[in-house]
């Protein structure tokens, strides 16, 4: 192990010296840095790119501003081709111990960061070593899911909490673009540009290097192929890439509509077992997303068919060739993740009797709310017709359609339903 290249990696990548780019802030630090504090791992995912290495240094930024010793902090990011040696838990030790050498303060705590741990093989066992002891603070990162789920689980239970990033929030958007806003005022006064930002969001996305660079479809076009050679087919040992590619299209091009693996499997004429085997590794890379049917009955529930949407909606109109002849599917994926974010993925489902809604929101087992999306109102009759079956069953869940640039009230019988701008919707100070 060259002793003096990993100490040179770490001054680049580390505050002891300088201050490193932390961007603009967002809502995650005080989380993390609430559960470091607490004695439990952070583990950090999400799809790549979406800024979990930025926020580690906002967090770092943080912890230093509010008093720790700058080498009491320690950041490795495993991208960097000089931490290669750095494979297995083992060596991961060694490393430790060379930071820990340089470490004035040795009896307090440090704040330990891997980001993209997933390269390290049974890191787990690193991390549960320092926490068991008591010796350090840690938080982790990756691009797949899959850092959360087997082993971690098993060598970490009861030791770790889950924050998941997202592509930039639309109002996070607004503030990468220089748009504050901080009441209704702000929002009347700025409503002009936030419009023009928007249809922007919703062709482009929320990616933070999309966000603030010109060549918007080059940078979208080379993260959809780092995702899928890394995190899907280098990850899943993947050996036929053009079927897995064929299915990553498939589902880009189908956002909002209901799939069935085994419809997919005849179209596309791959095994059932590989359609199957694929889409579990484009979930775990957190490209796509599967929204459920609600159901009474669990079997149920898994056997429907689902609908998908796509991490970021500049993916799904870049990579799908701007196959939407309308900006309908965006809009619906855009409202998603935004769902996603307010509520987390075991809450949403949408809802399909003899006619449907696009979401339902539960809390306790019980819808609270639901939401239908629609570029325009040209078909108001089709839209709350699904409302009204809901309505009839349970009076007290709240509905809301949410529309590209319409607003009004919409009356029905005793109630009154909310026709809401998207991007008003989005900027809620009371979210």
């Amino acid at each position: 192990m060259d002793r003096e290249l990993l100490l040179k990696a770490l001054i680049d990548w580390n505050f002891w010296y300088k201050d490193q780019y932390s961007g603009f802030p967002r809502q995650y630090s005080e989380k993390i840095i609430r559960i470091l504090l607490s004695g439990l791992l952070v583990d950090v995912v999400g799809v790549k790119r979406s800024g979990k290495s930025t926020i580690f240094n906002q967090v770092i930024q943080k912890l230093i501003k509010n008093g720790t010793d700058p080498l009491n902090t320690l950041i490795i990011n495993f991208e960097d081709p000089r931490f290669n040696e750095i494979t297995d838990a083992n060596s991961l030790f060694q490393l430790y111990e060379i930071y820990q050498e340089i470490r004035k303060d040795k009896k307090s705590k440090p704040f330990i960061f891997l980001d993209e741990v997933q390269k390290v093989k049974n890191w787990e066992n690193f991390a549960r070593s320092l926490i068991d002891r008591k010796e350090a603070y840690i938080a982790v990162s990756g691009s797949t899911s899959a850092i959360t789920k087997g082993k971690l689980r098993e060598t970490l239970s009861g030791r770790h909490i889950s924050v998941e990033v997202y592509p930039l929030s639309f109002k996070e958007f607004l503030q990468f673009k220089g748009v504050e806003l901080k009441s209704e005022l702000d929002i009347l006064a700025n409503e002009t540009k936030i419009k023009s930002l928007f249809l922007e969001y919703l062709k482009f996305g929320g990616f933070p290097l999309v966000a603030i660079n010109e060549m918007k479809e080059n940078i979208l076009l080379n993260l959809y192929e780092d995702i899928l050679s890394k995190d899907v087919v280098k990850c899943c040992k993947i050996k036929n890439e053009n079927q897995v590619k064929n299915l990553s299209l498939y589902y880009i091009t189908n956002v909002g509509n209901r799939i069935s693996l085994r419809r997919i499997s005849r179209t596309l004429q791959i095994p059932i077992r590989n359609v199957e085997r694929y889409t579990q590794c484009l979930l775990n890379s957190y490209l796509i997303f599967f929204v459920n049917p609600l159901s009474s009955k669990l079997t149920q529930m898994v056997r429907a068919e689902k609908k998908v949407y796509v991490i970021d909606q500049g993916i799904s109109n870049v990579i799908g060739y701007k196959l939407n002849e309308t900006l309908g599917p965006l809009l619906e994926n855009a409202v998603f993740i935004e769902l996603l974010r307010r509520y987390g993925s075991r809450n949403i489902f949408y809802y399909r009797g003899k006619n449907e809604v696009d979401f339902l929101i539960l809390e306790n087992n019980k819808i609270k709310e639901m939401y239908q999306v629609t570029y325009s109102l040209n078909d108001l009759d089709r839209e709350i017709k699904g409302i009204i079956e809901i309505s009839k069953k349970d009076k007290d869940v709240k509905a809301t359609i949410l529309t590209f640039d319409e607003e009004k009230e919409i009356k029905i019988n005793d109630e009154t339903i909310p026709v809401i701008k998207t991007w008003k919707w989005m900027l809620d100070f009371k979210q």
